[in-house]
């Protein structure tokens, strides 16, 4: 496997390659991200997405092929909860089962500042992403929450 790089959405315009794989639909829906289909629109949405959340592209011999984002956690009565994040990535479907995603998500993780709280929400179903959790130092919580909490 080649060396996995992650870089800031933001750094060398990566808006291009994000809006490029988030046209795949079947991914996009697996990790239920709903965007407009017409085209405008759609990049538009993904523009105000990269802006509002950290968001990371996973490059491989220098294409982007995932990203992993890390955005606000909100609780139960949808209040800001400061210092605990949800985690999300996805990365294109002809690279999974390569160790990819968990290669990238440690690095990602490995520069994250102390004390924080990660959340990811993982259906119980989707085995893959329990076994990348799972590698990445992450614990069940309870349905289809998972954890970690970076000391």
């Amino acid at each position: 496997m080649c060396e996995i790089i992650i870089e800031s959405a933001k750094d060398n315009n990566n808006l291009g390659a994000i809006v490029k794989l988030l046209d795949d639909e079947n991914l996009t829906r697996a990790v239920g991200l709903f965007l407009p289909l017409q085209r405008e629109n759609r990049v538009q949405a993904i523009k105000i997405f990269v802006h509002q959340n950290h968001v990371m592209v996973v490059k491989l011999n220098g294409d982007v092929v995932g990203m992993v984002v890390l955005s606000p956690w909100y609780g139960d009565e949808g209040k800001r909860i400061a210092h605990h994040y949800e985690l999300g990535y996805l990365l294109q479907q002809d690279q999974w089962n390569k160790g990819i995603m968990t290669a990238a998500l440690q690095k990602f993780i490995s520069i994250l500042p102390s004390k924080i709280t990660i959340h990811a929400e993982c259906k119980q179903s989707n085995y893959r992403s329990q076994r990348v959790l799972i590698k990445c130092g992450f614990v069940y919580d309870k349905d289809d929450l998972w954890q970690r909490i970076i000391k």
